[in-house]
């Protein structure tokens, strides 16, 4: 995936759903620290494999690999550039098995 989701930085996030809940897998009562605890957790089961991992950081994310290095990164785009820099192995968000492994999480 491509960072140019990143570029807008500043304003919400494409996929960003509280506060829409007409939208796709839009809930009513959603917050949007509620939604980004979820989306940091998704992104950690992608990252499992490399074992990198992020976490919140205010309007940005850390991602830390298994050495200890660490980013800090704008957006979700900047988070596959970075993990496969740090990771121990390439990150395919479109993989059907990390996919699968999402859709069967209680996230």
């Amino acid at each position: 995936m491509c960072a140019a989701c990143g570029v807008l930085s500043g304003t919400p996030d494409w996929m960003d759903r509280a506060g829409n809940p007409e939208g796709i897998g839009g809930k009513e009562n959603e917050t949007r620290r509620g939604e980004r605890q979820k989306l940091v957790k998704m992104v950690n089961i992608l990252l499992s494999p490399g074992k990198a991992k992020i976490s919140d950081f205010g309007e940005k994310l850390i991602i830390k690999g298994p050495t200890g290095k660490t980013k800090i990164v704008d957006s979700l785009g900047h988070v596959w550039v970075e993990a496969d820099n740090i990771g121990l192995r390439l990150v395919d968000p479109l993989d059907e098995a990390f996919l699968e492994m999402i859709g069967s999480s209680q996230i």
